[in-house]
C-alpha cells in the first residue's frame, strides 16, 4: 500500500464542497480539522486555549474563527452566536479533551489524600507550560457544551488507556453522560495504521448520535457500530511514507547534536564519538526506572506511536532507522499524515510536540467519511 503525499491546497479544495459543518473543541494545531476538511467538511469555528497551538492553527487556516478561552468559561451560545446557528442545527461537534492521567493503560494508583499519584484529580502541566486543574473533567465540559449546542453527531477522541483497568469507571461515566444528554453512543478503539496512516496509534473514539437522528436514519443499539469505517487489510510501511522527502541539513545536524549529547546516553555507558556511525548497535534503550524509552523505527512497518513529549529532539520516543537522531519535522508530518506544506510555529520542540498531540488527519477523514455517508447524508435526504 502506498502513501500519497498532499498539501494544503488539496485540503481547502475538498473543504469547499461543504458537505457538512463542524465545530471543533480542543482543536490543537488542526489535525482533526484537517481530516474533516479532507472529507468535505466546513470548519465553522474552533476552540483552543494554548497560544502556540492557536498560532499554528491560524497559520494554516487563517479564515477559521478561534475561541481562545478555557472551555470551562464558554457556553454553547459562545459557539452558536459566533457562527450564526441555532441549537440543533450543527452537524458535528468534535473534541479531543486531554486525559493524560489515563494514558498509561489501567496503571492508575492512588496517592496521599485519595489523589491519583500520576495526576488524576490534580493540577498538572498540559502543553507549553499551561496548567490545567482536574484535567479529567474536561471531557464532561465538552459534553456540557454538546448538550447546549445539540449537534446531530458528537465525535470525541481519547487515549486507549481510558478503556481498561481503573480508568474503565471513567469510561463508563462518559458513556452514561452521552445518554443522559439525549444521545445514543458507541465507542471503539481504532488503530491509525488501518486507515492510511503509517503509524501504530490506538485511540478510543466516541460517536454520539442524537436520538431523533438515530430514529430517522434507522439506527439502533444493535447497528450503531456500523457507523465506524472499515479497517484496511493493508498498512503503509514507513519506507513508502517518507519516500521523496526533502531534508534540511541544518535540522539534521541540530537533531544529531541533541541526540548524541543527550543525558540519556550517560546512563548507557556507551561512548558516543563526535562523528557517530550511521547505525547504532541495538534497537531500543529502556533505562530502568525511567518513564521514557527510545524506539528505533523500521522502514518495513508503520512507525511507532508519536507522542507529544516523545517527538521532541532530546527525549525518548521514535528515532531514526539508521541515523543517531530523532525524526525531522518533515518525517513527523508524514508519519502523522499531515500535508507536506503544513506550517508549524514556535521553537523546534514546540513544533514536534504539536505534531505528536494531533489526531492523524487521514484517520479522522476515514471516520468523517463514514459518519457522513451513514448518518448525515441520509438524514438530510429525509428532511
Amino acid at each position: 500500500m502506498k502513501y500519497k503525499p498532499y498539501n494544503l491546497k488539496d485540503v481547502n479544495e475538498s473543504s469547499n464542497r461543504k458537505l457538512f459543518n463542524v465545530i471543533s473543541t480542543f482543536a490543537g494545531g488542526g489535525g482533526s480539522s484537517t481530516g474533516y476538511r479532507l472529507s468535505g467538511g466546513e470548519i465553522l469555528c474552533v476552540n483552543e486555549f494554548v497560544e502556540e497551538a492557536r498560532n499554528t492553527y491560524s497559520d494554516n487556516y487563517p479564515d477559521t474563527p478561534i475561541l481562545p478561552d478555557d472551555i470551562k468559561k464558554l457556553t454553547g451560545d459562545s459557539f452558536l452566536n459566533l457562527v450564526g446557528l441555532k441549537q440543533g442545527e450543527l452537524d458535528i461537534l468534535d473534541g479531543s479533551p486531554p486525559c493524560s492521567a489515563f494514558s498509561v493503560a489501567g496503571k492508575l494508583s492512588h496517592g496521599a489524600g485519595g489523589k491519583h499519584s500520576d495526576g488524576w484529580g490534580q493540577t498538572k502541566k498540559y502543553s507549553d507550560d499551561k496548567m490545567v486543574e482536574n484535567i479529567e473533567d474536561l471531557f464532561f465540559e465538552f459534553l456540557r457544551i454538546a448538550e447546549e449546542i445539540k449537534p446531530k453527531v458528537i465525535i470525541g477522541e481519547n487515549v486507549k488507556g481510558l478503556t481498561v483497568g481503573e480508568a474503565k469507571q471513567y469510561f463508563n461515566k462518559i458513556q452514561n453522560t452521552f445518554e443522559e444528554i439525549g444521545y445514543e453512543v458507541i465507542a471503539k478503539v481504532l488503530d491509525s495504521r488501518y486507515f492510511g496512516v503509517s503509524q501504530t496509534r490506538s485511540r478510543v473514539f466516541f460517536v454520539g448520535i442524537r436520538e431523533d437522528v438515530c430514529e430517522d436514519v434507522g439506527l439502533n443499539f444493535m447497528t450503531l457500530s456500523s457507523v465506524f469505517p472499515t479497517e484496511s487489510e493493508d498498512v503503509i510501511p514507513l519506507r513508502e511514507c517518507v519516500k521523496g522527502l526533502t531534508y534540511d541539513q541544518d535540522e539534521i545536524d541540530y537533531l544529531t547534536g541533541k541526540f548524541v549529547n543527550a543525558a540519556v546516553w550517560k546512563d548507557t555507558g556507551i561512548h558516543m564519538p563526535k562523528n557517530p556511525p550511521k547505525v547504532l548497535s541495538g534497537m531500543d534503550y529502556h533505562p530502568k526506572g525511567h518513564h521514557f524509552n527510545l524506539k528505533r523505527c523500521s522502514l518495513e512497518v508503520p512507525a511507532p506511536t508519536l507522542t507529544a513529549m516523545g517527538s521532541r529532539e532530546n527525549s525518548g520516543g521514535a528515532f531514526h532507522w539508521n541515523e543517531p537522531r530523532k525524526l525531522t519535522l518533515g518525517e513527523l508530518k508524514r508519519i502523522q499524515s499531515l500535508p507536506d506544506d503544513f506550517k508549524l510555529t514556535g521553537k523546534w520542540g514546540q513544533k514536534a510536540e504539536r505534531i505528536g498531540r494531533m489526531v492523524p488527519p487521514l484517520m479522522m477523514k476515514a471516520i468523517a467519511d463514514s459518519i457522513y455517508e451513514k448518518i448525515l447524508k441520509p438524514y438530510k435526504e429525509k428532511q
